[in-house]
């Protein structure tokens, strides 16, 4: 079954649904941000940030700007900064960002240039915290905005 209800934690008896991922489809350029609580997939392009419960970028997708995401699958092209508990580059992934995470797995053939710092989960920055973060960050590249990279391959 693709959605199931549960109970809610408070035991009021209210139900919430799992809903299906938000699509960004091959073909489809978004500049502006996304924000969502479940899950969304990117085949397409977007310039912009994304808030996310769970974001996959896929084979032919790409993002230019800033991820935050409990969980973050990357095949594609990512350009800007990463925060998230547990993040995967698959073995298309092209990043070059800035990953701050719990968990990491580099597959072979992933490709990764930026700095990357490994943080319990009570240390992940809310979206607050993470601007106290970035000046940290910053001072480890030199303060450069390495964010401002944009991606030279394009899908034909």
């Amino acid at each position: 079954m693709w959605f199931k209800s549960a109970q809610s934690s408070d035991g009021a008896g209210v139900s919430s649904r799992r809903t299906a991922p938000s699509i960004l489809s091959d073909g489809l350029r978004l500049d502006g941000d996304i924000v969502c609580a479940g899950e969304v997939h990117i085949s397409g392009s977007l310039t912009g940030n994304v808030s996310a419960g769970k974001i996959t970028i896929g084979e032919g997708g790409t993002i230019e700007g800033t991820i935050e995401a409990q969980s973050a699958v990357i095949n594609g092209t990512l350009s800007g900064r990463l925060i998230a508990v547990d993040v995967v580059l698959g073995k298309g992934a092209h990043v070059t960002a800035d990953i701050v995470y719990c968990s990491m797995r580099i597959e072979p053939g992933a490709m990764f240039e930026g700095y990357s710092r490994r943080v319990d989960r009570e240390e992940l920055p809310n979206v607050e915290e993470t601007k106290k973060l970035l000046p940290s960050l910053r001072s480890l590249r030199g303060n450069s905005d390495r964010h401002d990279f944009t991606t030279t391959a394009e899908a034909s």
